[in-house]
């Protein structure tokens, strides 16, 4: 009798041969079909069931675009780019023009020549941008990036001038007397520039006016110097130059009283400015104030400021303080070829020494230097009245009074009592 467990063994093993004969089948067909190039059937698939896990699919592959169907011209294709037909730029020729009276100029780092305000350089420049420098003394360094044009033909630079160095020559008693005209015209010049270019800063306003008011106290123009350094003065009233320069213009203007605060403001902004100590002896001395003005004169002449009339401006408040042999001393070194103003000074510090001949000497000579002035005459009236040579002393009175009515260097109301007195004599 055959037990039934046996069955169960044998049918497993025929359903598993017959799956898998199957499957080989239908894998052959898949495989001749694609060798064959026919499509694959479409398979019906159901719903997938929830509960069994998802399968993964692979990632899909990159879509890389439709090929153009526009051939495509090898890099060695023999076909020649078409000429355009330019040509390089040449160089062409330049003119460079500075404002200085000359200028070393250099292109990039090299040196190329010198122009001059009445000669510019010539330079041979290709088109495109260059770097142009120029160098000139007491003149700040100019350098800059120009683009030149085909039709460039010349090149104007201005250099401003180095303000600072002005002034430190300026406040320096040994160059003070060695600044020009030019350089403050120099001055005038960068300020208005700047000025023109929109540059509102009340610094170059400022050093517009007092360069102008220094030109102008040079050629005499006093009304005018007073207007301009007035004005710069209160745009900087801290300003030792502009202040300096404003007594200056007093004094010329004969009103030392208004010099003296001027002059005492520019020693406040600078204490060892010699030439405002200078300036408010003269402003003292002329005030009548002749024992204030010593110690600014000597304290100038410390400070080593020696213009030619120092001497004669400290023999002048000697006399004053009756110092006469003092004074005397101090024009000994100006003997040789003394000035009108020191022949007027030794005149009167012999007459205060009681030398009636060596003082009359004096003072002619002095009238036979110049004529025009109104000091020697006056001087020789003055010193004959008070001998009592009243008929000596007329005509000199009256050719004081005649050359200086309006008293800008004598005592006129003096003067003219003298002459009533010297005309009362003589009808007598």
């Amino acid at each position: 009798m055959t037990k039934p467990s046996g069955i169960w063994p044998v049918g497993l093993a025929l359903l598993l041969c017959c799956t898998i004969g199957e499957l080989c089948r239908a894998q052959e067909s898949n495989i001749e079909r694609r060798l064959k190039g026919e499509p694959k059937p479409v398979e019906s698939h159901s719903e997938p069931d929830a509960t069994l896990p998802k399968e993964r699919k692979p990632p899909s592959r990159p879509r890389l675009a439709h090929p153009s169907s526009k051939r495509v011209i090898p890099a060695t294709d023999p076909t020649p780019t078409p000429p355009t037909g330019e040509t390089p730029p040449k160089p062409i020729d330049i003119l460079v023009a500075v404002n200085v009276t000359q200028a070393a100029i250099s292109i990039g780092e090299e040196e190329v020549g010198i122009a001059r305000c009445d000669q510019p350089l010539k330079l041979r420049l290709s088109p495109g941008v260059v770097r142009i420098s120029a160098t000139s003394d007491n003149y700040l360094p100019f350098s800059q990036e120009v683009q030149i044009a085909p039709d460039t033909k010349r090149l104007e630079i201005a250099l401003d001038y180095d303000i600072e160095a002005l002034f430190a020559r300026y406040e320096n008693p040994r160059t003070t007397n060695l600044v020009t005209a030019e350089e403050w015209e120099a001055l005038v010049d960068t300020a208005n520039r700047h000025i023109e270019s929109g540059d509102l800063r009340v610094e170059y306003r400022a050093l517009e006016l007092l360069g102008q008011g220094m030109l102008a106290l040079r050629v005499g123009d006093t009304a005018s110097a007073l207007s301009r350094l007035l004005g710069a003065t209160r745009l900087f009233p801290t300003s030792a130059v502009a202040n300096y320069a404003l007594g200056q213009a007093y004094l010329a203007a004969n009103q030392p009283a208004e010099a003296i605060p001027a002059f005492q403001r520019s020693m406040a902004a600078n204490p060892v400015l010699a030439m405002a100590h200078y300036g408010l002896g003269v402003a003292l001395l002329r005030r009548g104030q002749a024992r204030e003005a010593v110690p600014s004169l000597e304290r100038a002449e410390a400070l080593g400021y020696a213009p030619p009339d120092l001497p004669v401006q400290l023999a002048r408040a000697l006399v004053a303080q009756r110092s006469y042999g003092a004074a005397i001393e101090r024009l000994r070194p100006l003997m040789l070829s003394p000035s009108v103003d020191v022949l007027i000074t030794l005149g009167d510090a012999y007459a205060g020494q009681k030398k009636a001949d060596a003082a009359r000497e004096a003072y002619e000579t002095a009238l036979q230097r110049d004529p025009a002035s109104p000091l020697p005459p006056a001087r020789l009236g003055e010193m004959l009245f008070r001998a009592k040579k009243y008929q000596e002393a007329l005509p000199y009175l009256q050719q004081a009074l005649d050359l200086d009515p309006n008293g800008q260097l004598v005592d006129v109301g003096a003067l003219r009592a003298m002459l009533q007195k010297t005309v009362d004599k003589k009808k007598k």
